[in-house]
């Protein structure tokens, strides 16, 4: 029997296993990753190109192409495709970033020799079909209007263009007028240029077949979708001079706040422990802006920051909604607790209970072979490695409230901010 009168011992979290992925090539040199982890025979394929956003001539180009790829090809039409999916209870999903473009399969590994061939074909010779484009723009086109009635999107829109210019392929830009202006061929000819062997690497997650890299040379080893390995454009961030920012939404309920600073990317010495800055800032439930504003001041029913980390850039973002009448109140609110940042050293008590928290957070990041395979993208995409998580969990076990305070000081300053505000 366990006595219960006895308090459990209490141990520190340990470091968890960060897994490896094998790397080979493809006969056409086509980069795999294989992650090979787990219990279950199931196998998570991503296709990942250098199609994003960024890439893109017109807007909504390089997002309409990746949705239409789903919607038919040469053998296959979209209804033929989630009826094979469906039978054989896989999944299959089409996400746009960005700077990528990725396709993802997930299946029970028997079922891979029938599903490949359907996934090749839909990379290869998607169909394009002009009636199934018009369905899908109009649909997204109303989807768009729908969101664009909301303050948080004309907010996010807004601190995205005062952070990177209107020109800029960070800038959320898009406008109904862009749903009339996109073609059919303006999708066809990005996809023949961009969704080719020599713009795309393959990560492969799960307990994996050991004939896996042979299926996959089989249907995507040959030169016959070979293309150019694309350059990737340079662009110029050109930040708004002015620091407020004032968007007009007529009978909105709510105002929506967004309040942001450019930042460091991911490869930066001080990446780490701005990460543990801004969580302590607003990024956890506990956050000195929950504690503060909902919890003291009962201005919002949620607030919270953090970094968004682009190949390009990196910005950091505070965001909220509350009521008209509390909108200076709360950005001076905001102000006050930067300020409190860069004034007042961050107590040991506060920094353990952010430690263990991100510890958790951490640990959580390669729990399953999924969550690994997710993580590994999350270096990978940027060009970093494994080492990257080694220092992240290093930085963290060592960070001290003067180094926190010292990086208050120099990114925490008023003047560097921009605010925006959506609403009535």
């Amino acid at each position: 029997m366990i006595d219960r009168t006895i308090q459990p011992t209490i141990t520190e979290a340990a470091k968890p296993v960060i897994l490896v992925p094998e790397a080979i090539q493809l006969d056409n040199e086509l980069p795999v990753h294989i992650l090979n982890a787990g219990t279950q025979e199931v196998t998570r394929l991503d296709f990942i190109f250098d199609a994003g956003l960024w890439h893109e001539s017109k807007p909504l180009q390089s997002a309409f192409a990746n949705a239409m790829m789903q919607e038919g090809s040469e053998r296959y039409s979209g209804a033929q495709i989630a009826e094979i999916m469906d039978f054989r209870g896989a999944y299959i999903q089409f996400v746009i970033d960005h700077h990528f473009g990725t396709i993802s399969l997930i299946s029970l590994n028997k079922h891979l020799p029938h599903l490949l061939p359907v996934v090749e074909d839909l990379i290869k010779h998607s169909s394009f079909e002009e009636h199934e484009f018009e369905t899908m723009m109009n649909r997204r086109k109303q989807r768009f209007l729908l969101e664009n009635k909301k303050v948080k999107v004309l907010c996010q829109k807004k601190i995205s263009e005062a952070l990177f210019g209107n020109q800029h392929p960070y800038s959320q830009k898009v406008s109904k007028e862009d749903f009339q202006a996109i073609r059919r061929d303006d999708l066809y000819n990005f996809y023949t240029k961009f969704y080719r062997s020599g713009n795309c690497r393959i990560l492969a997650t799960g307990n994996t077949d050991p004939q896996l890299a042979n299926m996959l040379n089989q249907h995507f080893g040959s030169d016959d979708w070979q293309g150019e390995r694309m350059v990737r454009p340079e662009f110029t961030i050109q930040a708004s001079d002015k620091k407020v920012h004032q968007v007009k939404k007529k009978d909105a309920i709510q105002s929506a706040i967004r309040i942001g600073r450019l930042m460091v990317k991911k490869d930066h010495p001080d990446f780490h422990s701005l990460q543990v800055l801004t969580t302590i800032l607003g990024g956890y439930f506990s956050s000195r802006l929950m504690a503060n504003i909902r919890e003291e001041k009962g201005y919002t029913y949620g607030i919270g920051s953090s970094i968004m980390s682009l190949n390009e850039a990196g910005y950091l973002v505070i965001a909220t909604e509350t009521d008209q009448a509390y909108v200076k109140d709360t950005i001076a609110e905001v102000f006050i607790e930067l300020k409190r940042l860069r004034e007042e050293p961050v107590s040991a008590k506060e920094l353990k209970r952010v430690r263990q928290y991100l510890l958790g957070e951490f640990i959580r990041d390669f729990d399953g072979p999924f969550a690994q395979a997710q993580s590994f993208r999350s270096v990978a995409d940027f060009g970093l490695d494994h080492r990257f998580h080694e220092q992240y969990y290093q930085t963290l076990m060592s960070i001290t409230p003067e180094k926190l305070q010292a990086l208050a000081r120099q990114y925490f300053v008023e003047s560097e901010f921009h605010t925006v505000i959506a609403g009535a």
